[in-house]
């Protein structure tokens, strides 16, 4: 059986205190966790950025010396970069072009005709890259024209539809055939409007 509605041994009685007969007093004993703690701060200690050691430092110079380190090792970087794709490309320059000894019976004249011939082809050679240029250059033109064109095209024949849609949309301009409200979908049930023509009873008062 439950406890729960029986009144309380001692009741509480009214007063100053509305402890009843609670009878208390200070404790002696306490918890472990209630003992104060940390209550020494930490000061820093040397090399920990004391106060005098922020102030006899120098940030800007310490800041200008890691620029420095970082530039210089991000220069090696790049010098050995450079330096193997170098070797890469005399390497590969060597494969695609070997040297072929010429003979040491070989006319000045003949060697100076070789080098005027090599200096017409190179200059044969640049014209026809600047007429391949320009060529690209015009199609590329001709066909943004196109895109442009296409584009404008396609823009108003979107107006165009959403236009006739409007139009479509509007009763008065459609000129419909009859202005009726369409039926309901249950409008051919059978039982529908059976009260309508039923009349009622009058009640009787009640005496």
């Amino acid at each position: 059986m439950t406890t729960a509605a029986r009144p309380t041994w001692a009741p509480a009685k009214g007063g100053n205190e509305q402890g009843g007969t609670r009878i208390f007093g200070p404790s002696q004993k306490y918890s472990s966790r209630d003992l104060a703690a940390h209550t020494n701060l930490k000061p820093r200690k040397d090399g920990q950025d004391t106060q005098d050691e922020l102030q006899k430092r120098n940030l800007r110079e310490e800041l200008e010396e890691r620029q420095r380190r970082h530039f210089s090792s991000k220069d090696k970087y790049n010098d050995r970069r450079r330096g193997g794709q170098l070797l890469l490309e005399s390497s590969k320059r060597e494969v695609e072009d070997p040297i072929i000894p010429s003979s040491l019976d070989a006319d000045d004249d003949s060697v100076a005709e070789e080098n005027r011939g090599d200096d017409s082809d190179e200059d044969d050679d640049k014209d026809d890259t600047m007429a391949l240029m320009e060529e690209l250059e015009r199609i590329k033109k001709e066909r943004a024209e196109e895109n442009l064109q296409r584009e404008k095209l396609e823009m108003e024949e979107q107006l165009k539809a959403k236009e006739a849609e409007l139009l479509r949309g509007n009763p008065l301009l459609n000129n419909p055939t009859s202005f009726n409200v369409k039926r309901r979908w249950d409008d051919d049930v059978v039982f529908k409007n059976q009260a309508r023509g039923e009349t009622k009873a009058p009640e009787a008062l009640h005496q």
